[in-house]
């Protein structure tokens, strides 16, 4: 589980319902917030101490100015490469957890780049103009801060944007890793589907940090009844994972469940590793199976081999399947 900073007080409610669960603080690693109070902050370090004691840990632009992002204006870009920074936020989140008794970190904000959107809108980071320079000041931050907090506590970084050799290289030096918009690039219904190359990038993702024996996430947003979505991120997911150290969460508007139980059926356990047939994937579980078809294009239909239970309850032997659709079926 992944709580708020003040949110500490759950923890023994949590791990009285089951001593096992794992429960991670969220801190942001690029960002200071002028708008958060107290001591259990959502960032490594507070606003008014850098303010007041290190203003040069905020990033300006090109014309001189501070920078603050443009769908969030009261959260504050940090210098993830200075040193003094990383010390700053390592030693403060180890306070934190050690205090609070959380079994880890989740770590938000890991990037390649700033120039989106949502974060710089245009602007240039005059620290960090060229396009892999960024990177490489993330690259720094992980390698010395997640180490040292991986002696004792669990650090699972929430990956925005890396190359596949930067995944592999900042996946390594942390305990697992998330990736958001898994399948679905948008939270609209029906839209935002993720096909093709984009598609096996993240498949990729998740089968190189289950290579490592890392954790992953995967993190699907979508309307609380868009059924398909969910079909298609978890049949996705249940293609490559493995093991009892990755998870799919599908996550509608915040308060609410998703209102069907076809996103969590149980199928037990994967007897084959997937295979792929003229662009259709397919993977053989102890009690059923899953299809997908990531083509943003082609409709098929695919024979089952046997009789299966699809999520409406209808028994089939073959499916027909869309562009972009996935199903997990249960064996008759």
């Amino acid at each position: 589980m992944v709580l708020q900073a003040p949110e500490y007080r759950r923890i023994a409610a949590i791990k009285r319902r089951n001593p096992a669960t794992k429960v991670l603080v969220y801190k942001d690693m690029a960002s200071t917030r002028d708008g958060a109070r107290g001591s259990e902050l959502p960032t490594g370090v507070g606003y008014a101490y850098a303010n007041r004691r290190h203003p040069e840990w905020f990033l300006r632009d090109t014309a001189g100015r501070r920078v603050n992002w443009a769908s969030w204006p009261h959260y504050w870009q940090m210098d993830v490469g200075s040193r003094a920074y990383q010390r700053a936020w390592a030693r403060n989140v180890a306070r934190d957890l050690r205090r609070h008794g959380w079994d880890g970190v989740f770590v938000d904000g890991i990037a390649r780049t700033m120039q989106y959107p949502w974060y710089l809108n245009g602007r240039t980071l005059a620290k960090y103009p060229g396009p892999d320079d960024y990177a490489r000041a993330t690259t720094r931050f992980l390698r010395r801060v997640a180490p040292a907090l991986r002696r004792r506590r669990l650090v699972v970084g929430n990956i925005n944007d890396a190359t596949p050799a930067l995944w592999r290289r900042w996946v390594g030096t942390m305990s697992g890793a998330s990736k958001e918009w898994w399948t679905k690039a948008d939270a609209g219904r029906g839209t935002g589907f993720l096909t093709g190359a984009d598609w096996s990038y993240q498949m990729r993702l998740l089968s190189e940090a289950q290579a490592r024996r890392k954790i992953f996430l995967a993190f699907t947003y979508g309307p609380v009844d868009d059924g398909p979505a969910m079909d298609y991120a978890r049949a996705s997911f249940l293609l490559f994972a493995r093991g009892s150290r990755s998870a799919f969460g599908y996550a509608p508007p915040c308060g609410a469940e998703p209102s069907t139980v076809r996103w969590r059926e149980d199928i037990g356990t994967p007897t084959e590793p997937a295979s792929q047939t003229g662009g259709i994937w397919r993977r053989e579980f102890t009690g059923g199976q899953v299809v997908v078809n990531p083509t943003s294009t082609a409709t098929v239909t695919l024979p089952l081999g046997g009789s299966y239970v699809q999520p409406n309850g209808s028994i089939v032997t073959s499916v027909l399947l869309p562009p972009h659709t996935g199903l997990t079926l249960r064996r008759r």
